[in-house]
């Protein structure tokens, strides 16, 4: 029964295609599939009430969790949520809060990415937007070894030992070159996000020991709480923008894009 509700889901997503835009693929139509969410959930015991509470506000004023180079365990990075369902990227309160929910190793997202990436983090650093990541792991199901694991629990340790915007946007950067590997995330990335000395014996520290994968359980048990269906996925002030939305658009159109649904 579950196979053929799985088989449904993915006709009736066959019907949705996306076309992204961005303005160097400006005169290339790029249709890309979206990644539906398996509806299997790693551990939802205890799982935050919902992925689409507003973030203002939340940032810890202090480091909610730390890691050491000894390996203590770390719940949650110190700029999650107060609902441990995501990781704030910029606190911007009063701001409309946008929140973005993705997959490290879905295509669409790096799609996503590519072509309105640039755009969102600027939004948030110039004090437009409050920013919120919620990075998911369903494309690996239950492996904990998986790519999508991998690049999660890498970008959570980043934040550990504040690096977590150059980090993500190294992993993006990355995404395209080749496969997810725990030398690339350990050894090529660390340096490009300006992590070394006892910085990096810390994040090695936080990675190897999978200290964040309690965390990335919360995140996605909450994501599907709060009817998230497909990633790439952008919520802004709790509205989910269907897809379309970014269809033949580009990141100079994205500011006009969350003006409008925050309006709404």
């Amino acid at each position: 029964m579950r196979e053929a509700q799985l088989a449904n889901r993915r006709a009736t997503r066959l019907r949705r295609l996306i076309i992204i835009g961005s303005a160097a693929l400006a005169a290339v139509l790029v249709i890309v599939m979206v990644v539906v969410v398996t509806l299997q959930s790693n551990g939802t015991a205890g799982a935050p009430p919902s992925a689409t509470t507003s973030a203002s506000g939340t940032t810890s004023a202090t480091a909610t969790a730390s890691a050491s180079a000894s390996g203590s365990e770390v719940v949650a990075p110190p700029h999650a949520t107060s609902n441990n369902d995501g990781i704030i990227h910029t606190s911007n309160p009063g701001k409309p809060v946008v929140q973005l929910y993705f997959d490290y190793q879905c295509g669409p997202c790096q799609q996503f990415d590519a072509s309105f990436g640039t755009a969102l983090d600027l939004l948030a650093q110039t004090h437009e937007i409050e920013l919120v990541h919620h990075a998911l792991v369903f494309i690996d199901q239950n492996n904990t070894d998986g790519p999508s694991h991998k690049a999660a629990m890498a970008a959570a340790c980043s934040d550990v030992v504040g690096a977590y915007i150059p980090y993500n946007t190294a992993i993006w950067n990355a995404s395209t070159q080749g496969k997810y590997t725990d030398d690339l995330f350990l050894k090529e990335l660390p340096p490009k996000a300006g992590i070394t000395g006892d910085a990096l014996a810390t994040f090695t520290s936080c990675y190897t020991s999978k200290a964040m994968l309690p965390f990335f359980n919360g995140v996605g048990a909450a994501g599907l709480k709060a009817g998230l269906t497909e990633t790439p996925q952008l919520v802004v002030n709790g509205k989910m923008l269907p897809n379309s939305t970014f269809t033949g658009k580009s990141g100079n159109d994205l500011k006009q894009i969350i003006e409008d649904a925050a309006k709404g």
